[in-house]
């Protein structure tokens, strides 16, 4: 694990990674091809831009990079799905 993510403000989360890399992750507005059914929704942001949206659903997450992602190579898919799995972690936590 190379990501350490916590909650930064209601509904959103920091994620930072040793060597300097610090994303940030909000409640998404709902965005038409992708927030359909009314499922928990996330931005990731960095470098100011939007590169990815995470869905909840039921126990499961989709990650779904965005255009934006192509210009920040340092943070790959793989990194994406760490970051999910950490909201998934804090967001449990915050339910119970």
């Amino acid at each position: 694990m190379k990501w350490n993510v916590s909650e930064w403000v209601e509904e959103g989360y920091r994620a930072r990674r040793v060597g300097a890399l610090t994303a940030y992750v909000y409640r998404a507005l709902r965005w038409p091809d992708f927030y359909r059914d009314g499922a928990p929704a996330y931005e990731v942001k960095y470098g100011g831009s939007a590169i990815a949206l995470i869905r909840f659903e039921g126990k499961g997450a989709t990650v779904s990079q965005l255009a934006a992602a192509a210009r920040f190579p340092e943070i790959t898919e793989l990194d994406l799905v760490e970051i999910a799995l950490w909201v998934s972690k804090l967001r449990g936590a915050a339910l119970n």
